[in-house]
């Protein structure tokens, strides 16, 4: 009996043809729920309980807003009332206050009756309290979404547009709860349109190919594919960054402008930081414009909106907590692919430079004037923004089979497994948006070609990896030799330790000959380093030389005061530098305590040299 395979349900759904998205529509109502308009007692209550923590009751009132009141809050009248959306309908309904009320009979005479005059507001504070006990505590687990793109259990996005929500192809109110997530109402939002052909999408490339003139070619397909992957917001997995940077004349914002304008659902400034924007796109996944985010003199301001990204690009995004001036802590959940422009990039490390895809614009040719083009382009997409959003969003299940694609043709060309992700991820988009179906293989090759100037490989990304740049730092700082004026790099001197002539030495690197093999070794033993050759001599006792590796190396003295301060004022100042240097490949600590020169015996750090850059001499080339 054969077995079923659920891959191949998978593939022959993406094959098919676009899934036909909804259009959301509404807007004209400040939410997603009204009050009963009818005195129905069996009408369920327009608020939902959420939970209680710590004396707080967490409830969405009539309209789906999430609201948090005290005991004392939840008892007040004006508070209760503002809940059920200032209507008390329901609240008499269920919760009648009673009176003897004189009128005036048929016959004309005074007689009494009972009427319903209010509703009993303690009875109402202990239902609602009952209720959110019932619920059960109020936590982290309880999962608040606003407006943006979020995932569901099937891989459908969910589209939140603040008094509507698409869930996969069910339109609901805002204030729905589906198991732990809540879609919380909001004021109305950008909706989605109808899907495009992929015309628009290769009209947009062709557009942008020629209003822009890129350093690397593959700029317009990297744009088109980050604003695909913003369209999706927290929807898929790997969400990537981008850094629009050139001088002034670039358009460089003019660009940024287009994509902002071709993104109906976004958040955008020009002047942020790190919490402003964490403040601003909480709990909200969709895609952010940053203008000139780094052109500003202190620059902690910038890498610190880079490092919010690093968590933000991947898995849950960035979830954390900050502490507010009353003293409780605020959660704060950042999600969604960021955009940034400025006449230049902070400084990245690598883990930045993992997630950022940077296109970097040059001015337009001498005589060539787009500024005209520029604004007539950021109309249109304006006009065709919401269409590609339908375009994309229809097309998720084929996003995700492009991306493997993509990434199996980026493996083939040597990519780093993050880079991968990356531009995966952009070419996955830019297929969605300007082509049909699930791209070949000899698509996805011509796609990975057509950008191979962004694509680092291994060793681009070890050479920029922090223990690298760790021992690029280490090797080219210049110390004093032997009381002397004359300054030589520590990497020279390991170079002259490792050299087996003088000449050959002084050919090299024009080191000068009057330095000897002994003269760099004490030089660098009082700076806490002592270089092993592979064929170092046996000391005068007759013991062979310390190692814990064959060929050449280098033993480094973590306790040494001259090598601690080499990186003062580095971001390997103290013990970071150690830990760094254990990352390498060839690292390993000794067990037992080595002296190195004359600082007493302790456990130092080994690293091959041919790991730091230092190939061994060919033995042919030595005895000739």
């Amino acid at each position: 009996m054969p077995t079923h395979d659920p891959v191949q349900d998978v593939r022959a759904a993406v094959l098919n043809p676009d899934r036909q998205f909804q259009v959301i529509d509404g807007g004209k109502r400040g939410g997603g729920g009204e009050p009963p308009e009818s005195n129905m007692s069996d009408a369920p209550c327009p608020v939902s309980a959420l939970g209680h923590l710590d004396g707080t009751y967490y409830v969405l009132d009539s309209v789906g807003q999430l609201r948090a009141l005290t005991a004392r809050q939840i008892g007040n009248r004006h508070d209760l009332v503002g809940l059920f959306g200032g209507s008390d309908v329901w609240l008499k309904d269920n919760f009648p206050k009673k009176a003897q009320c004189k009128i005036k009979g048929p016959d004309g005479q005074d007689t009494t009756e009972e009427r319903v005059v209010d509703f009993r507001i303690n009875s109402v504070a202990a239902f609602l309290q009952a209720e959110c006990t019932k619920a059960g505590l109020f936590g982290d687990h309880i999962m608040i979404r606003r407006p943006g793109i979020w995932a569901e259990r099937d891989g459908l996005p969910v589209v939140h547009c603040g008094d509507q929500v698409m869930i996969g192809d069910k339109l609901v109110p805002a204030g729905t709860r589906t198991g732990n997530q809540v879609w919380a109402a909001a004021p109305p939002s950008a909706r989605p349109g109808a899907a495009c052909g992929p015309d628009v999408g290769q009209l947009l490339q062709a557009q942008l190919q020629e209003y822009w003139n890129y350093r690397l070619p593959g700029g317009a397909i990297m744009a088109i594919g980050l604003l695909c992957c913003g369209y999706y917001g927290a929807a898929i997995s790997w969400r990537p960054a981008g850094f629009l940077i050139g001088g002034a004349g670039s358009g460089k914002t003019s660009l940024l402008n287009v994509l902002k304008a071709a993104s109906p659902m976004h958040y955008y400034t020009n002047d942020t930081s790190k919490a402003g924007l964490e403040q601003s796109i909480d709990g909200r996944a969709m895609a952010s414009f940053i203008d000139e985010a780094s052109d500003r003199e202190d620059q902690r301001g910038a890498r610190a909106l880079l490092d919010l990204v690093l968590s933000a690009s991947g898995g849950e995004g960035t979830r954390g907590s900050r502490g507010g001036a009353d003293g409780k802590a605020r959660k704060i959940e950042v999600t969604g692919s960021i955009i940034m422009s400025s006449i230049s990039p902070p400084d990245m490390k690598a883990q930045h430079l993992g997630r950022f895809t940077i296109i970097d614009l040059m001015r337009a040719d001498e005589g060539a004037d787009y500024s005209t083009e520029h604004k007539d382009l950021k109309q249109w997409a304006h006009e065709n923004g919401s269409a590609l959003w339908g375009r994309a969003l229809s097309a998720m299940g084929r996003y995700r089979e492009a991306m493997a694609v993509f990434r199996k043709a980026l493996s083939s060309m040597g990519c780093a497994p993050r880079e991968m992700d990356q531009l995966g991820a952009l070419l996955a988009g830019w297929h969605v948006l300007t082509a049909d179906g699930v791209p070949n293989d000899q698509q996805a090759k011509n796609g990975v070609e057509a950008i191979k100037d962004f694509i680092r490989d291994r060793e681009d990304v070890i050479s920029q990896d922090a223990p690298m740049q760790m021992i690029s730092h280490l090797l080219s700082i210049t110390v004093q030799v032997q009381r002397s004026t004359n300054r030589k790099s520590i990497g020279e001197l390991i170079k002259r330790v490792l050299t087996n002539s003088v000449s050959a030495a002084a050919g090299e690197d024009n080191f000068d000959p009057e330095i000897g093999r002994n003269a760099a070794q004490e030089v660098l033993s009082q700076h806490g380093i002592r270089v092993i050759r592979k064929d170092e001599p046996k000391d005068k006792r007759g013991r062979e030389a310390p190692r814990a590796a064959d060929g050449n190396g280098m033993w480094f003295a973590p306790n040494n005061t001259m090598l601690k301060d080499l990186f003062s004022g580095t971001p390997f100042e103290g013990n970071r530098w150690v830990f760094e240097m254990m990352r390498l490949e060839s690292a390993r600590r000794n067990a037992k305590a080595i002296r190195v020169g004359q600082t007493p015996p302790a456990k130092c750090v080994w690293v091959s040299a041919e790991e730091l850059g230092f190939e061994e001499e060919d033995d042919d080339a030595k005895n000739a």
